[in-house]
C-alpha cells in the first residue's frame, strides 16, 4: 500500500488536487472508516468505539487525516464529510449490533462548521432514523477549539442535539483554551482527556497531580471520562486506581474495520 509523502511533489499543488478530490473520494470508495475502542480500564470491556476516516488516494497513496481535513474545513466541504462519516458509522453500528448483539456507542467527530450549520441537528436525526439507530447510542465529539469558535452558537446547537438524545463528548480536553465556566455551561456527557496529560506522567509527581485533577473535574461534573493516547501497560495499570475510568489508545487496540471489531480488549 502506498504511503502519502508530502515531499514527493509540490505541496501547494497537492493541496489543490486534494481539495478537488475529497467529495469524489467519498463516492468512489477511496475513503472508509476504521474504529478504535474506548475501554473500561479495569475490566477491559469496550463501551464505545470512535469512527476514524481513512483515505487511500489513487495518486498520493494513504493520506493522514490531519493533512486533508483542515483543507476540507477551509473550502467548506467538511460538513459533507461529517455527514458521510455519521451515515457510514450508523450503518456499521447497526450491522455490528445485529452480528454481536451487545449494544455499544459509536463516536463521530464534528467540526465547528457542523456546529454552525443551521440544519445539522435535522440531518443527524434523519441519518439515525434511516438506520434504525437510537441517538443515545451516538456520541458526537467536539474539540475545545471548535466549541470555543463561537460559544453561543455551539451551546445552542449542542443543547438541541442533547435534547434529541445524542451524547456529547468534549474531545482533547486540556489542549485548548476554554474556561471552566464555559465547560460547565455545555450539556456534556463525556470528557476526553488529551494525550498530552500522559507525557512523562509516571516520572513526575506534579504531572500526576495535574492529571488527577483533570479526572476529578470530570467526575465532579458527572461526566464519563476517557483518557486518550494510552499506549503502554505501565500507564494503563496506573490509571486503574481511578474507578469508572475509560481509556483509548494502542494498548487496547489499533483502529480496525467494523467487520474485525471485538467487544473485548485485545491486550490480554
Amino acid at each position: 500500500m502506498a504511503i502519502y509523502d508530502p515531499s514527493i511533489a509540490d505541496w501547494q499543488y497537492q493541496q489543490q488536487i486534494l481539495m478537488l478530490d475529497v467529495e469524489g473520494a467519498l463516492r468512489s470508495g477511496e475513503m472508509w472508516l476504521e474504529y478504535q475502542p474506548k475501554v473500561n480500564i479495569r475490566d477491559g470491556k469496550v463501551r464505545s468505539v470512535e469512527a476514524l476516516i481513512r483515505w487511500q488516494h489513487p495518486q498520493f497513496g494513504r493520506i493522514p487525516p490531519d493533512h486533508w481535513i483542515p483543507l476540507a474545513e477551509q473550502v467548506g466541504i467538511i460538513h459533507s464529510v461529517t455527514l458521510w462519516v455519521l451515515d457510514q458509522a450508523c450503518q456499521d453500528f447497526a450491522a455490528l449490533k445485529a452480528r454481536q448483539g451487545d449494544s455499544i456507542g459509536v463516536a463521530v467527530n464534528i467540526s465547528a462548521k457542523d456546529i454552525a450549520h443551521p440544519l445539522f441537528h435535522e440531518e443527524a436525526g434523519a441519518i439515525t432514523r434511516r438506520h434504525g439507530v437510537s441517538p443515545a447510542c451516538v456520541i458526537l465529539e467536539i474539540t475545545e477549539t471548535a466549541a470555543m469558535a463561537d460559544p453561543d452558537v455551539a451551546r445552542n446547537t449542542i443543547r438541541t442535539l442533547s435534547q434529541m438524545g445524542f451524547r456529547i463528548a468534549l474531545d482533547d480536553f486540556g489542549s485548548g483554551h476554554s474556561s471552566l465556566g464555559n465547560l460547565a455551561s455545555f450539556p456534556l456527557d463525556e470528557l476526553k482527556i488529551d494525550r498530552s496529560f500522559l507525557t512523562d506522567v509516571l516520572l513526575h509527581p506534579v504531572r500526576q497531580k495535574i492529571l488527577r485533577a483533570a479526572l476529578e473535574l470530570g467526575e465532579a461534573l458527572d461526566l464519563d471520562v476517557v483518557v486518550e493516547g494510552v499506549e503502554d501497560e505501565a500507564i494503563a495499570l496506573w490509571l486503574q486506581q481511578f474507578p469508572g475510568l475509560h481509556g483509548q489508545g494502542y494498548y487496547w487496540g489499533r483502529p480496525e474495520r467494523a467487520t474485525a471489531l471485538r467487544l473485548t480488549a485485545n491486550n490480554d
